[in-house]
């Protein structure tokens, strides 16, 4: 009952985010990326994994060349199999290949980030609770991932509209340790696990 409650929401909010124009992705993506380059855990960390958005996802690029300008370790998704994918160092915003999604991915020669060296997570989903809670694309891939980025911060990357209480979770679900969006940054876990 879950599983089918998780999907029909996730066909639910896709749909909604589907309807967003060009213009209000650009304008969210850019407020997100102001939020996130003016808070703590960004400016304090060496090194920063992102993603390359896809579709009506909310861009961080903005902020990954922020990273690369200020000389910061940057790691992005490189997808091995099905179900799981690798950190791999970012050197530019220009040299990429598409991966079998469609989406744009390191060109090799790939070198390998170790998760546990990240210190901070921006994660992407197709809606997130304000509990922390994260649809994702149903793969499972950063669920799977982020436990390994044991020493690193979680953010979960969302727009205001598709913000929900809550979302239906299972012992699998990595919750996230703060969310940001358009309107500012909210603070899951504890602040001193944080190191604010």
């Amino acid at each position: 009952m879950l599983e089918q409650e998780k999907i029909t929401l996730r066909k639910a909010l896709r749909q909604q985010r589907a309807q967003l124009t060009r213009e209000q992705v650009a304008a969210a993506s850019a407020a997100v990326a102001r939020q996130i380059l003016a808070c703590d855990a960004f400016c304090k960390a060496k090194s920063v994994m992102g993603f390359l958005a896809f579709g009506k996802e909310l861009s961080v690029d903005a902020v990954l060349a922020a990273a690369l300008a200020m000389g910061k370790t940057v790691a992005v998704p490189h997808i091995v199999s099905d179900t799981s994918f690798v950190a791999v160092r970012l050197k530019n915003l220009q040299d990429f290949d598409l991966d079998r999604y469609g989406i744009r991915t390191v060109k090799p020669p790939l070198e390998l980030i170790e998760p546990e060296e990240l210190d901070l997570v921006l994660v992407p989903g197709v809606a997130f609770g304000r509990d922390g809670s994260r649809r994702g694309r149903r793969a499972g891939y950063y669920d799977r991932f982020l436990p390994q980025a044991n020493k690193a911060l979680t953010m979960g990357v969302a727009y205001d509209c598709l913000l929900q209480e809550a979302l239906p979770t299972d012992e699998h679900d990595v919750k996230m340790q703060c969310i940001v969006s358009e309107s500012g940054i909210l603070t899951l876990s504890p602040l001193d696990l944080i190191n604010y």
